[in-house]
């Protein structure tokens, strides 16, 4: 993968600067909503994190996961919505993302239980979550089971996650089929890059990589099967504006910074604990 240029490492340390403060503003122990306070510092520490590994800082970044699981955990512990289970999902993606079985574990089982609400979703619809939970323990059946429900969401114009190749990628991983996992990837990674490509302004952390590709990577690893050699190249070269044009007036408005990267990065391949 080609190394960032100098102006690219520029604009994303200023990025990761303004994650940084966002942190050191949220203060649960004052907040008078402290699971929004507690997931907030959760989710912009992964998202700094995952910065700061762009930029090659692992020290910083590993300093930032760390406190992404701790954070998750009592944004679960201080939600007074008993329907509210947003919480758990952030909670149960980001051990998945990060590499803490342990949590995984514990997460994957709650998430099994639980209702399923249609309005409540992290990022994912709640149907996602619950198939990789299946997964994750081993229950290929049930997660099978769940294709045709994930198939839907695939044709709903209005669902932005669940993209056509989805399911074509969880066959391939469930039946260890390679040639299934490299379509249903390519469907994913085309959706992912298109949208990239016309995105208004900044790039979002996640438009950095391709996440529902990422955590069946994950999962598929439990369940002993390697997505990621599968499916081949998952490098890629983005452009993103500039965060903050007021900030950088000296930035013309057209001006867009490349980025390469790892759409399966590294970084939510590594098993921590």
């Amino acid at each position: 993968m080609k190394q960032l240029p100098d102006d690219t490492k520029q604009e994303l340390s200023l990025q990761l600067k303004d994650a940084l403060q966002t942190i050191e503003c949220y203060n649960p122990s004052t907040g008078v909503k402290k699971a929004l306070s507690y997931s907030g510092t959760a989710g912009t520490s992964l998202v700094a994190g995952f910065k700061a590994s762009l930029l090659g800082d692992s020290r910083l970044s590993e300093q930032l996961f760390a406190q992404v699981i701790p954070n998750a955990r009592m944004a679960v512990a201080e939600n007074k919505i008993s329907h509210d289970n947003r919480y758990q999902y952030a909670l149960f993606c980001y051990a998945l993302l990060l590499g803490y079985h342990e949590q995984v574990n514990e997460s994957a089982a709650v998430l099994l239980v639980l209702d399923i609400v249609k309005d409540i979703r992290f990022g994912a619809p709640p149907e996602f979550f619950t198939l990789l939970a299946h997964l994750w323990r081993g229950e290929t059946d049930a997660a099978i089971q769940m294709l045709d429900g994930i198939e839907k969401l695939e044709n709903k114009k209005s669902e932005f996650y669940i993209q056509p190749g989805l399911s074509t990628l969880v066959r391939g991983v469930v039946n260890n089929v390679p040639s299934l996992m490299k379509e249903g990837a390519r469907l994913l990674f085309d959706k992912h890059l298109h949208t990239t490509k016309y995105f208004r302004t900044a790039l979002e952390s996640n438009h950095y990589y391709c996440e529902p590709v990422t955590l069946l990577t994950i999962v598929g690893r439990k369940l002993g099967v390697d997505v990621k050699a599968n499916i081949g190249d998952t490098t890629a070269l983005l452009k993103t504006k500039t965060f903050s044009p007021i900030d950088r007036p000296e930035i013309p408005a057209k001006k867009k910074f490349e980025v390469p990267v790892d759409l399966v990065p590294s970084c939510f391949l590594t098993k921590r604990e």
